[in-house]
């Protein structure tokens, strides 16, 4: 019966996965409120439902009353989360925080084979940023604010990583945490958000390249620090961001082709400086030659990957602890090898899913702010999975990131949540502005309504203008000196209303343009 158990079950994941990932892409296209709440439920169950088979199956292959437990306060928690945060926040897009579910879901169980300490942990950490995921909201009214606090959060977040530079603890050659009160992070992964906000509130008035050049001082000094401490994955995705987000702001392909050419002669440089670059450059060009030494991770993450097939060994069948850091740099190749090639390319798919999400939400908004920081937000929770996805997979050389939401690591987690928190917010006023914008509409029917009295006359007399003023135009001025005093102008709120229905004749650009 155990045999088959474990041999039947890998199937039913596969095919829980599957049908989650086919409902995010079609939700990435339907603009029904009430069809992707359906399918926003639906995908809950089956996230459930893929948590119970996988926790069932660890527990017949591997005998731990743990895995009972860890399934159903996983199971609990996240399926709380999703029916509570939808009822707490009406405009809150739930495709995306089902994703950011979905993914920590599959994390904690491949963390749970691995050793249930660590998924124990890495689980009360989850639930920590689910609970800022559910406070940060109720402050969205604020978030404007940010827009005023470009240079502050390059200032803390240079300062930040400076003290890891100088007082950080070393890990694996390079000085990327730091510990205070016996709790250690990475700063990097906070310090992430801050640069998300400085580029967004800085670019957003920048028309020329001389508004550029204090911005990119500011942001080269973050990228700096971060070679000075050998992290050099993390400065890489702070490079990467920046040069999009110029871009994004300028729409000068040259700025992007500069970007990139500088980027080509700093490697070569860097290549000559660090030893560890050259290491894996060799890893990456010839790892069987070099099985024995540094070619050994990625050897062995390759092995894992093809050795697992379409469906994978099963869980708690497969060896995942032969490849070094498993856990967190090389996630994906122990997750594929026991789930399967389907799972792992779903996982890719969730992923990409979350980014075009991201992507779009920056398209959709006139405000230039909160459009730089949406398409920030796409590109660098998009570059860190591609950096570490392409390097597990031999496709680019090992950069030392965790894959988003699945790799263990208290720091990610957070980070990561704190992203998606982000823009959710974002989504969030999207959508009480298109609510604002109805009412208003309606407000103005019925002042329209009531412009006539019972016999079909017009009244209303306006004494400043000696006439009979309707109250549908009197509406109309109020109006308009509302909209001038709010930064959000209605224009802005009719072209977001009309693109969340499916378009419309609105040029796409805002007054700012």
């Amino acid at each position: 019966m155990r045999t088959y158990i474990l041999a039947l079950t890998k199937y039913g994941i596969a095919a829980l996965v599957v049908a989650y990932t086919i409902l995010a892409f079609i939700m990435l296209f339907r603009r029904s409120r009430q069809a992707v709440h359906s399918m926003c439920v639906v995908q809950i169950e089956l996230m459930a439902a893929m948590t119970v088979v996988s926790y069932v199956t660890l527990f017949t292959a591997l005998g731990k009353a743990g895995y009972l437990l860890m399934c159903v306060l996983q199971v609990a928690v996240f399926s709380a989360a999703f029916f509570l945060y939808q009822t707490l926040y009406s405009n809150a897009y739930m495709p995306i925080f089902n994703n950011m579910c979905m993914l920590l879901s599959i994390g904690l169980i491949f963390l749970s084979r691995i050793g249930l300490d660590r998924a124990a942990k890495q689980f009360v950490i989850a639930v920590g940023g689910l609970a800022i995921a559910f406070i940060l909201p109720f402050f969205r009214s604020k978030f404007y604010l940010l827009k005023k606090t470009g240079y502050v959060c390059a200032f803390l977040g240079i300062a930040a990583l400076a003290v890891v530079m100088l007082l950080g603890s070393t890990t694996l050659g390079a000085n990327i945490t730091y510990t205070i009160f016996g709790l250690t992070f990475q700063p990097s992964e906070f310090v992430k958000i801050l640069y998300l906000i400085f580029l967004a509130a800085t670019l957003k008035d920048a028309k020329d390249l001389q508004d550029l050049i204090p911005i990119a001082v500011f942001a080269g000094a973050h990228v700096l620090v971060l070679i000075g401490s050998k992290d050099l994955g993390s400065g890489l995705i702070f490079y990467i961001v920046f040069i999009f987000m110029v871009y994004m702001a300028t729409g000068k392909v040259l700025y992007l082709a500069g970007g990139f050419g500088a980027m080509a002669a700093a490697s070569v440089v860097l290549y000559h400086f660090f030893s560890h670059i050259q290491q894996r450059v060799q890893a990456f060009l010839d790892p069987w030659s070099l099985i024995d030494s540094i070619g050994y991770q990625i050897t062995q993450a390759l092995f894992a990957i093809s050795a697992g097939g379409v469906f994978g060994d099963g869980l708690g069948q497969g060896t995942p602890d032969k490849i070094p850091f498993v856990e967190s740099d090389f996630v994906f190749a122990g997750l594929t090898e026991e789930l399967g090639q389907i799972v792992g390319i779903c996982v890719i798919l969730i992923t990409l899913s979350c980014f075009l999400h991201m992507l779009s939400l920056s398209m959709h908004f006139a405000d230039r702010f909160y459009r730089l920081l949406a398409f920030g937000a796409a590109i660098s929770y998009g570059f860190q999975a591609f950096l570490t996805l392409g390097g597990q997979t031999k496709f680019i050389p090992l950069t030392g990131v965790t894959l988003p939401m699945i790799s263990y690591g208290g720091s990610s987690i957070l980070s990561t949540i704190l992203l998606f928190t982000m823009v959710q917010i974002m989504y969030m006023l999207r959508g009480d502005r298109i609510d604002e914008y109805k009412r208003k509409q309606r407000r103005l029917q019925r002042e329209r309504a009531s412009y006539y009295d019972d016999d079909g006359d017009r009244y209303g007399y306006d004494a400043r203008r000696g006439r009979y003023q309707s109250g549908y135009s009197r509406a109309m001025r109020d109006e308009t000196a509302l909209d001038r005093q709010d930064p959000q102008s209605d224009y802005d709120r009719r072209r977001e209303y009309a693109a969340v229905r499916g378009g419309s004749s609105l040029r796409r650009y805002s007054r700012e343009d």
